[in-house]
């Protein structure tokens, strides 16, 4: 099992007027660990007047960057994203988790591809790491991004972007999209979503044949965003998609499922077993195993970074929400703890399985 490890801050600058970026020092003796695909995410923890926060961030690197940097957009009330904000310092220490995540390029990836970036928002964190990589370890492959912001003035990133344009200035198109300023085109207006997708298809890749598309950003553009993709001739396996947030579970959900009998549970972690008695009201297995005393991993608890992933090898649970596994990882027996809760009496859970 993946444990946090002390990374120094190594640099802190503002990516937007409500961003920041955050770079973390890895040392030589770590950097095995915490390699990465681009597109893969940092679980980050630090403690707060006594109480412990933990959030996942994504990597804006690109692939073999060292130090690591994640980029942070500050929500109003957001005690970690303000915490970043105003009292990280260069030189302090956060916890951090090695990499994680299936929102990736394939590290075979051939050379050669047409790949589109759909993001809105913090959502160009992962796909801006999976840009640079493409554009400088695949030399023949070409990259169309769509992104949609409110503003230019906090849209993150928007100075890495054009700098790869001035790079790479036949294999990267930038189309961005302003939804709260006036634009002289009208396919640069709104919000993206279903139709604006198709908009914006028809106006730029209209005879381009897309290999792969990653789309990112809050959850109410995944969907719809996808579902126009594959409209479109996109076959739905080379649809990426990435979350930042989840639908919230209603009261009648967690209620109905509060009612199940209890379980022993079994986990294997470092090759050494762990059990305990989950009750019926215990909410998920992440948290009837804190109650227990016992620590597994998780970061986000909304279904959507895959922190908590792990392999049911005996027994059978039930997830609530999934937006962190692949179709196959779950066909294979992988589920998100998190959002989990034991149907049978006994359930044991390997977390060395990848």
């Amino acid at each position: 099992m993946k444990q946090f490890h002390s990374l120094k801050v190594a640099a802190k600058s503002r990516e937007a007027s409500d961003a920041v970026r955050i770079a973390l020092d890895v040392p030589e003796e770590l950097r095995e660990e915490f390699a990465f695909l681009p597109g893969q995410h940092l679980p980050v923890q630090v403690e707060r007047d006594g109480k412990r926060l933990r959030r996942t961030y994504s990597i804006c690197s690109r692939r073999d960057q060292w130090p690591l940097e994640i980029g942070i957009r500050v929500q109003p009330g957001g005690q970690f994203s303000e915490y970043a904000a105003t009292e990280l310092q260069v030189g302090d220490e956060l916890q951090v988790m090695p990499p994680n995540g299936q929102f990736h390029v394939k590290p075979e990836a051939t050379d050669g591809k047409c790949y589109l970036g759909v993001a809105a928002g913090s959502g160009i964190t992962p796909v801006l790491s999976i840009i640079q990589s493409v554009l400088d370890g695949e030399k023949d492959s070409r990259v169309i991004l769509f992104y949609g912001n409110r503003k230019q003035r906090t849209t993150m990133f928007i100075e890495d972007l054009y700098a790869l344009k001035n790079r790479f200035p036949d294999r990267l198109q930038l189309h961005f999209v302003f939804s709260q300023e006036e634009q002289e085109f009208e396919v640069a207006a709104g919000r993206i979503d279903a139709d604006k997708l198709k908009e914006l298809h028809g106006h730029f890749c209209s005879g381009i044949e897309v290999d792969e598309a990653f789309v990112c950003g809050p959850d109410s553009m995944i969907d719809t965003v996808s579902a126009a993709l594959i409209e479109l001739g996109m076959r739905a396996d080379c649809v990426h998609a990435e979350r930042f947030g989840a639908p919230r579970r209603t009261k009648a959900a967690a209620s109905a499922e509060s009612r199940k009998d209890g379980a022993e549970i079994t986990v294997i972690m470092d090759g050494h077993k762990k059990s305990f008695a989950m009750s019926k009201d215990a909410a998920n297995i992440v948290d009837a195993a804190a109650e227990q005393g016992v620590e597994l991993p998780y970061s986000c608890k909304g279904g959507v970074c895959a922190t908590c992933r792990t392999h049911v090898r005996e027994g059978e649970v039930r997830m609530a929400t999934n937006y962190g596994l692949e179709p196959w990882e779950v066909e294979k027996g992988f589920v998100l703890a998190c959002q989990s809760r034991p149907v049978s009496r006994a359930v044991l859970l390997d977390y060395d399985k990848s």
